[in-house]
């Protein structure tokens, strides 16, 4: 009789800790599966514009859904020509971390200049896919990482 009372308070414990543990670590959850950010659908523009691109640059937009100002973020995206082969020697997976200073609440506009990555200028766009931001660095010196593009847009844009 006295094991039971002793397994059942043990039984209780146990359970009471659980739940503990379960409230602690929900609310931790919750937070990280929120993202900061909203990306515009990126589209590939040819030809030279000065001060981005000669050939070839990946336009898009970021908006910061976060209460804090960013700094810098580091976006990936795959490319492909129109009958979704990879257009480059390479690989088809662009990855830039490029300088930005978005408010709260703010728009900024990005261009990501593919010349570095084309050997053959395109006579048509690329097509853009699993577009997401891997990191975002805020000023206050905290970082946001994405690592494996749960956030990515999976649709083939122009």
């Amino acid at each position: 009789m006295i094991l039971k009372k002793k397994c059942f308070k043990r039984t209780k414990v146990i359970f009471s800790l659980l739940m503990v543990c379960l409230c602690f670590f929900s609310c931790a959850t919750a937070d990280f599966l929120k993202c900061p950010y909203v990306i515009s659908e990126p589209c590939v523009k040819l030809g030279e514009i000065e001060g981005q691109q000669k050939f070839a640059g990946t336009h898009f937009s970021v908006y910061n859904d976060s209460e804090r100002n960013i700094y810098s973020i580091t976006v990936s995206f795959m490319v492909y020509d129109s009958d979704g082969n990879n257009p480059f020697i390479g690989s088809n997976c662009v990855v830039s971390k490029i300088p930005a200073e978005i408010g709260p609440d703010e728009t900024k506009e990005f261009v990501v200049n593919l010349d570095p990555y084309i050997s053959i200028a395109p006579e048509e766009p690329y097509l853009i896919d699993f577009i997401y931001l891997r990191e975002i660095h805020y000023e206050d010196g905290k970082k946001w990482t994405d690592r494996y593009g749960m956030f990515a847009a999976r649709e083939v844009y122009e």
